[in-house]
């Protein structure tokens, strides 16, 4: 909610705004302290869920947006970078929904049943779970790397990146 609408203010500004970068800090930071009073499962929730929403501000408005209006012809605009950054930009945004969605779920079973609660909700579970679906999540989506094609080419060298017709069509 909130992070999507100071995104969409920071993407419309074309400018980020540091008070995006240092709320996630300082929640990742207070979080990881671990003297708040929350379960060691609910902080481990946290503390992802604000890396994975600072990685997302990281990556898209900075190596992404401003990529793109101010440094238009540098290294981040060849295939091989851009194809990175455009890979990372899904995997950080993906990470931010999934976590949120476990992070969901654990609560759910946090408050319904007091028998899962014992054992679903512990530190080592929310480990797993948040490994487990990082790692998922990043094999998803590297094959995106190889859906990019190079934009144009000026003196024999390839820049932009482009999703390739075949990846609209193909199943």
């Amino acid at each position: 909610g909130l992070l999507m609408h100071l995104l969409f203010i920071v993407y419309n500004a074309q400018c980020p705004s540091p008070s995006l970068y240092a709320a996630n800090i300082v929640a990742i930071v207070i979080l990881s302290r671990g003297k708040i009073g929350l379960s060691t499962c609910t902080t481990r929730y946290l503390v992802a869920m604000a890396a994975a929403d600072l990685l997302v501000v990281i990556i898209e408005v900075i190596l992404f947006r401003l990529r793109y209006f101010y440094f238009s012809w540098t290294f981040l605009s060849i295939p091989p970078t851009c194809s990175v950054i455009a890979v990372l930009t899904y995997i950080a945004t993906d990470c931010s929904v999934w976590f949120t969605i476990f992070f969901t779920f654990d609560r759910f079973v946090a408050i319904s049943s007091q028998r899962l609660k014992r054992t679903y909700c512990t530190g080592k579970t929310a480990s797993a779970v948040l490994t487990t679906a990082g790692i998922l999540l990043c094999l998803k989506n590297v094959p995106r790397y190889f859906t990019l094609r190079p934009g144009v080419i000026i003196d024999n060298v390839p820049w932009g990146c482009f999703a390739m017709d075949t990846f609209f069509t193909d199943p």
